[in-house]
């Protein structure tokens, strides 16, 4: 019969891959968008003034899938809580505050005038919720490895 930590630590580590794709396709949405999308000045009457560009549907997949991205981290900080391992903990909630970063910083970027700043502050959400995956990824296997041990042990 399987622990519930570690029925936990499994769970962790199978969203951790699925976000790991998620932001390898935002990467590349976004990066696609910063290279051949030029988004229009936002009008007065809020989205109207997006519907004629040929970008449109390629920022809303980016959107959406930032939406995703934020959900699957908030996944992870609440199965992070039930490992009892406080770096797991700690590294799910670098993630989810970078990941909120990114995202914030990128809704401000599209509805306040594009500014460099946001841009600079979404990149840099980014790359600190890959560095926290990356963590998330060693600590949730090295504690499997560590359970998988003492059970062959006993």
């Amino acid at each position: 019969m399987m622990s519930m930590r570690r029925m936990m630590a499994d769970g962790l580590s199978a969203m951790v891959i699925i976000l790991f794709v998620f932001l390898f396709i935002q990467f590349l949405l976004g990066m696609y968008i910063n290279l051949f999308v030029s988004i229009p000045v936002m009008s007065p009457f809020f989205m109207m003034g997006y519907g004629p560009y040929g970008g449109f549907p390629i920022v809303m997949a980016h959107m959406f899938l930032g939406i995703l991205i934020g959900l699957v981290s908030l996944g992870i900080l609440f199965l992070s809580i039930g490992t009892g391992s406080l770096r797991t903990l700690l590294s799910a909630i670098g993630l989810f505050l970078s990941v909120l970063l990114a995202g914030i910083d990128g809704l401000l970027f599209l509805f306040n005038g594009q500014n460099n700043i946001n841009s600079f502050l979404m990149s840099t959400g980014f790359i600190l919720s890959l560095l926290f995956a990356v963590l998330l990824l060693i600590y949730v296997f090295k504690s499997t490895n560590q359970t998988k041990r003492n059970i062959s042990a006993n």
